[in-house]
C-alpha cells in the first residue's frame, strides 16, 4: 500500500495532522519560521483575514492548502 492512494487528493493529506483552525504556533512549525515572522505575515495580509478568538489568531487549514500548496502543483 502506498502513502497516497488513488482516490485521495493532496488536500486530504496535506496538514492532516493539524486541526481545521491553525494557531500561530502551528503556522510557525509548518513554515519553519519564528512566531514573530508569522505575526508580521498576518499583519501584511499574507494569511488573508485570520479569525480572531480572544487574543489568538487562527487561520483555516484549507486557506493554507489552497494558497500555498496548490500554487506549486
Amino acid at each position: 500500500m502506498t502513502i497516497l492512494q488513488e482516490n485521495y487528493t493532496l488536500e486530504q493529506y496535506a496538514l492532516s495532522g493539524y486541526k481545521d483552525l491553525l494557531s500561530v504556533d502551528d503556522l510557525s512549525e509548518i513554515f519553519g519560521v519564528s512566531k514573530n515572522t508569522i505575526y508580521k505575515s498576518i499583519q501584511n495580509g499574507d494569511f488573508g483575514k485570520p479569525i480572531r478568538i480572544g487574543r489568538a489568531y487562527k487561520v483555516p487549514r484549507m486557506f493554507i492548502i489552497n494558497k500555498f500548496f496548490n500554487e506549486y502543483q
